[in-house]
């Protein structure tokens, strides 16, 4: 009677195992302090796992958006309110925004009828033509260019400073656009410089970055349609590092008629060992349609995050691969790729399976991804005698990867799978890759090799195989390719039913010595990324497993496998590393149930 007592109450005091975590509401608004005109990005940073997300704006303006980019027209503080859902649960948060008024700048305005190049540049007497502007702006300088189509493009004589930059702005929410020129923008070793909210259309180049042309910033633009089209639509290159290209769209660079022809953006050079292009940050981008590949990267230490790929069917019968990722071992490799949607890759001139993401190069982190609807595989790590790099010690973890590789003129092969190894030639080799916590759904295959690659010598680790080990429960994914310019669809978060949910495992574990303090040594530190020097990227948060000990890197030396972070630990030897999580376990696939990945920039 006693035990049975016992056991009731057990039972009735025991918390249910699958009630929903706590809806606590936040946000990040970049800028924080914005100029009248300029888009302000509300990103949710709330947890709890919400389903619905209603935004005020404080001007009357609402967002049923998840994350919102939002315009006030005028200087003035707002209240912006946050109220997240989830069922019958909400939670709210408020903040103010100040918007501040228009700095004094320069005009221009082809359609003011007093518009001339000799005006002092005023609103009430414009500039007519951008190139004035070029020839004209020195550091702290501003022009607004007002609605209209200019054939003139960006390329100013002079370079800003880090206090005092060289901006040129779309006035207000006028639609300007720069069309039918040799360029969209040229920066030619020119550095802090700012363009924002312009369009750029049928031109022979959309955006050339070069010969150390530093610390741009490229915002809220529209590159579409490439003219005379040459190999890239945009690049940056030629030793060009720090620059932010955030909120843009690129499109429709290259064709596909005979062969695989055009690029839309470049960074770096994949053949030249001087070009020193590093710690660019590309993110918020929607880009698709392009011959060769959307987007490549080359260079070091750049950022790819949150941006949206697509290159389906779309030139002469054909598509091609999204990402493109190769370079020389001496200045390639050890980027960061993370929070991308990389989909609907279509055939190619030779009607061969084209990969989301080809990973050629070395050392890279490539994590919280989808990969969806891809013609061959999620990732394609592949080899020809032709190739330049080892392909080696890349980390390929916590992503979700649904319905890839299902080309059905070259089933069976390698790259009839989610993930696919394959040396077609040549003595380069494919090894030392890990590939851990990753969610597979719908494939053919996983795992695709060919010519002699093995897959014991590649690590893995707690993956989930949803074709043999049970549907991984994501809330809205359909087998069925649907609408390439709907970049909300599939949903690959998990549910909260989902077996995924603390089926992943640690990433590396500590070799110090048991103990405690904030340098310790790993296994293996190329799992983690300390920002990297980029301004707003911060380290990683990482988290001993098995505690609840959490702490955000500020240094790794890869060298010697140490991480330094930022408040003290307690660890045993041997003891697992992972980056931070929530439950018993890290979850398995790109979406951490329950926790909205906090942004990186500030």
């Amino acid at each position: 009677f006693i035990l049975l007592l016992f056991s009731f109450f057990s039972c009735a005091l025991k918390q249910p195992q699958d009630q929903p975590p706590t809806l606590t509401a936040s946000f990040s608004c970049i800028p924080a302090s914005p100029v009248a005109g300029q888009p302000v990005q509300f990103t949710d940073t709330s947890t709890g796992n919400p389903t619905s997300w209603e935004w005020n704006f404080g001007d009357g303006s609402t967002s049923t958006v998840q994350n919102s980019s939002h315009v006030y027209a005028a200087a003035g503080s707002y209240g912006v309110t946050l109220t997240i859902r989830a069922g019958s649960n909400s939670n709210s948060t408020s903040r103010t925004v100040t918007v501040v008024p228009e700095p004094a700048g320069y005009y221009i305005d082809k359609g003011n009828p007093s518009a001339n190049d000799s005006n002092p540049g005023t609103e009430a007497l414009p500039w007519k033509t951008i190139s004035k502007a070029n020839q004209t702006l020195v550091a702290g300088d501003t022009v607004y260019i007002k609605a209209g189509t200019y054939t003139a493009y960006i390329a100013p004589r002079n370079s800003g400073t880090a206090s005092s930059r060289i901006a040129y702005r779309a006035y207000g929410s006028d639609a300007v656009t720069v069309q039918n020129a040799s360029y969209g923008i040229l920066l030619d070793g020119k550095s802090f410089i700012t363009v924002q909210g312009i369009n750029f259309y049928n031109l022979d180049k959309f955006m050339d970055i070069q010969n150390n042309s530093n610390h741009n910033i490229i915002s809220y633009c529209s590159f579409n349609q490439g003219r005379n089209m040459g190999w890239n639509g945009s690049i940056i290159y030629l030793s060009s590092s720090y620059n932010w290209v955030h909120h843009c769209q690129f499109s429709k660079y290259g064709n596909l008629a005979s062969s695989d022809y055009g690029v839309v953006l470049d960074i770096g050079s994949e053949e030249d060992v001087t070009d020193i292009s590093n710690y660019n940050l590309i993110e918020n981008n929607t880009m698709f349609h392009g011959g060769h590949h959307v987007l490549g990267v080359f260079g070091r230490y750049n950022v790819i995050r949150n941006n949206y790929f697509h290159n389906e069917i779309w030139s002469s019968g054909h598509g091609y691969r999204n990402l493109y990722v190769n370079g020389l071992p001496a200045n390639s490799g050890w980027n960061l790729f993370e929070g991308n949607r990389i989909g609907y890759a279509g055939a190619n001139t030779q009607d061969k399976n084209s990969a989301g993401m080809s990973l050629d190069s070395t050392h890279n982190i490539v994590r919280k991804n989808l990969y969806y609807y891809n013609d061959g595989a999620g990732i394609s790590m592949s080899v020809t005698s032709s190739y330049i790099s080892d392909i080696v010690y890349n980390h390929i973890y916590n992503n979700s990867f649904m319905h890839n590789g299902w080309d059905a003129d070259n089933i069976p092969d390698a790259m009839t799978s989610a993930i696919g190894f394959a040396i077609y030639g040549g003595s380069w080799i494919i090894k030392y890759n890990a590939v851990k916590n990753n969610i597979y759904y719908s494939h053919y295959q996983v795992y695709g090799t060919y010519g002699g690659v093995s897959l014991n010598d590649q690590t893995f680790a707690g993956n989930w195989n949803g074709d043999t080990q049970g549907n991984p429960s994501f809330v809205n994914a359909s087998t069925v390719p649907g609408d390439p310019m709907n970049s909300s669809l599939p949903d690959l978060e998990i549910q909260s039913s989902s077996p995924c949910k603390d089926a992943g495992t640690y990433l590396t574990t500590i070799t110090s010595s048991s103990g405690s303090g904030t340098t310790f040594q790993v296994a293996d530190a190329g799992y983690f990324m300390d920002g990297w020097g980029i301004a707003g990227v911060d380290g990683d948060e990482i988290q001993i497993f098995g505690t609840t000990q959490k702490a955000r890197i500020t240094h790794v030396d890869y060298g010697t496998n140490t991480i330094t972070v930022n408040a003290s630990l307690i660890w045993t030897q041997n003891q697992g590393i992972a980056l931070a999580y929530v439950g018993a376990a890290p979850d398995a696939g790109a979406r951490e149930f329950g926790n909205q990945p906090t942004p990186l920039r500030k």
